[in-house]
């Protein structure tokens, strides 16, 4: 906070708004969270969060907590895109206004979305990978190879947009096989069902995951096992946090989509406001 004493009213006391955050499990999550609080404190906004630990369930009654606490308006990061409109619809029952970022939830109710172009960030990563089977693999200049894709899991964000858009552009090459590998946006998972894979005798080209968490268990599962190193396979990933940025400049990581979670909050505060105030 910037030590501002300023204080924001509405309805006569101070205006207090809530965040449901999907998960706070690394640096990007942590900051989004972060982002959120301090333009709160340095306008003189009352705040309070929740994080769901990637579980829907916990994040729809997370949700409807903050809205029972009297908050005058919800943002919301909706880790399942369809299953979250139940909260859409308890937030309209009592009348308080929702914005959504980082992910959007599939109902017509919040007032706005903030986030960033999650199918394209998957097209482009994929088109990476395309790039690199034909370049790098053999038989170089055909379009041939096998992709391990990380998911966050079916009806999540994550699969849907990013996911979505990494399959609108690998799908177009017939000689490539994809292997979808559900790790729930988990370092750890992720890490352990990449080794899965590479002990059951199959020989990947490229990883395509969906977020960085799941990028740096891939990365790290190839430093592990035996015969392969990250160098060998084509990582692509959305997120660009500082511990992706190292490993893209070791070489183990190859490229990464970024998003600035400093930003989606703060914009979604901002128009929280103007919407409250007039």
């Amino acid at each position: 906070a910037d030590g501002s004493t300023k204080t924001l009213y509405v309805n006569g006391h101070q205006m207090f708004l809530g965040l449901a955050a999907h998960s706070v499990r690394c640096s990007w999550e942590d900051l989004y969270v972060k982002a959120f609080n301090w333009y709160c404190a340095d306008n003189g906004i009352r705040s309070t969060w929740t994080e769901a630990g990637y579980d829907t369930a916990t994040q729809i009654t997370q949700a409807k907590r903050l809205i029972d606490m009297g908050i005058d308006g919800l943002i919301i990061s909706p880790w399942d895109v369809k299953a979250l409109r139940v909260v859409m619809d308890y937030a309209k029952e009592h009348n308080v206004p929702v914005i959504c970022t980082n992910t959007v939830v599939d109902s017509s109710y919040p007032l706005m979305f903030v986030g960033f172009g999650q199918k394209q960030a998957g097209a482009q990563l994929a088109q990476k990978i395309v790039e690199y089977l034909r370049d790098k693999v053999e038989p170089i200049g055909k379009v041939q190879g096998t992709v391990l894709e990380l998911s966050s899991g079916p009806g999540t964000s994550e699969d849907t947009m990013r996911g979505g858009g990494f399959h609108d552009v690998i799908d177009q090459y017939p000689d490539v096989k994809v292997i979808t590998q559900v790790a729930t946006s988990d370092r750890a998972k992720a890490k352990t069902v990449t080794l899965n894979v590479l002990r059951s005798g199959r020989k990947i080209d490229a990883v395509f995951a969906q977020n960085g968490s799941m990028g740096l268990g891939a990365d790290e599962a190839l430093k592990d096992a035996p015969g392969i190193t990250p160098k060998d396979v084509f990582i692509a990933t959305v997120d660009a946090f500082p511990q992706i940025c190292d490993e893209i400049g070791a070489g183990n990581i190859d490229v990464a989509v970024d998003q600035t979670p400093a930003f989606y909050n703060p914009i979604a505060v901002y128009y929280m406001v103007e919407y409250l105030e007039k």
